[in-house]
């Protein structure tokens, strides 16, 4: 188990290293989720129940399983993560100071990728990378670029859930909505 936490960790920052995370300071937000009943099991069925996330500093929303429960919000409220037993999804945004199109982007996420790539395509403003690493962990990261600002969600799953979170990944990804108006609070 301790080796499975230190392999997700290790994961989690190899993928978090291919954006750039130079936030500028701004007035800080209190982003919301739609409900705080949480449980910390994931469902071996389809009986799956969403909430919604969102954050008012960078304007944008995404769903997520409710079995994942959101940890405590960073100060900079740059994003949020939700964690499971064994799997973990994060979601944050940061401002593209380097001014990289999502070519460079992309091909810089997929060079520093940790473990070995199995789908990996980019698109106009965004680009989706997966695969696994040898523990048997799936990795997947979504990043939008649009108005200088790269929205990324990352999720990061045992290979003996991927049934489960193949659906779970697909209602995800379609729920993300980026460039909403931002409020502050």
């Amino acid at each position: 188990m301790k080796k499975a936490l230190i392999v997700l960790l290790a994961l989690a920052i190899g993928m978090a290293s291919c954006s750039n995370n130079n936030s500028k300071t701004k007035e800080a937000t209190k982003p919301s989720t739609s409900s705080e009943k949480l449980d910390t099991k994931s469902p071996t069925n389809d009986a799956i129940s969403y909430d919604t996330y969102t954050n008012p500093r960078f304007g944008f929303s995404i769903m997520y399983p409710t079995f994942l429960s959101p940890q405590p919000e960073p100060e900079n409220g740059d994003g949020r993560i939700f964690k499971g037993e064994n799997e973990e999804m994060s979601v944050f945004a940061s401002y593209n100071v380097l001014d990289d199109s999502i070519e460079e982007l992309f091909k810089e996420c997929k060079s520093s990728y940790i473990g070995t790539v199995s789908y990996a395509v980019q698109k106009d403003n965004w680009f989706v990378i997966s695969g696994t690493d040898e523990e048997g962990t799936i990795l997947y990261r979504k990043t939008i670029l649009t108005n200088d600002i790269e929205y990324t969600v990352n999720l990061i799953y045992p290979k003996a859930k991927k049934q489960l979170y193949d659906e779970i990944v697909e209602k995800v990804t379609k729920s993300f909505n980026v460039g909403l108006e931002i409020t502050h609070q």
